[in-house]
């Protein structure tokens, strides 16, 4: 009896893991223990004063172990776009730092806390506002 009871609560602490860590089965021990890991809605987008996020179906950003994202969009009258790069986390800081590429260097640093990631960048004489949130 103690036996089964013993197997029993195993079982259920197991599954119990399994719940809390989704991505345990596709993932390794260092993935999970980042968090920040995934992928991010954005939830406001500004140019200036201008409210633009209505003219997309969709913004996100996926940030991959081993130091990748991928930023992809859907402008409601336009094609899927994808950009990718290099990101590095400062988990102490919270900080994300994202390097493109793609038409010179660029590399910024962005608050990350609680799930929530701000962009915020100058655009000639206007401010870029992005909001995003993980899902």
């Amino acid at each position: 009896m103690k036996n089964t009871k013993l197997k029993s609560s195993l079982l259920a602490g197991l599954t119990a893991l399994l719940l809390l860590f989704p991505n345990f089965k596709t993932g390794s021990l260092t993935e999970i223990s980042k968090p920040y890991l995934g992928v991010y809605e954005c939830q406001q987008a500004k140019l200036g004063e201008e409210e633009c996020l209505d003219r997309f179906s969709y913004i996100q950003l996926e940030l991959f172990p081993k130091g990748k994202y991928a930023l992809r969009y859907l402008e409601k009258d336009g094609e899927k776009q994808e950009i990718k790069g290099k990101y590095r986390y400062d988990e102490k800081k919270e900080i994300l730092t994202l390097y493109l590429t793609q038409g010179g260097v660029f590399k910024r640093d962005f608050p990350l806390e609680n799930g929530k990631l701000t962009v915020s960048v100058p655009l000639g004489e206007k401010t870029l506002f992005l909001q995003f949130e993980q899902k």
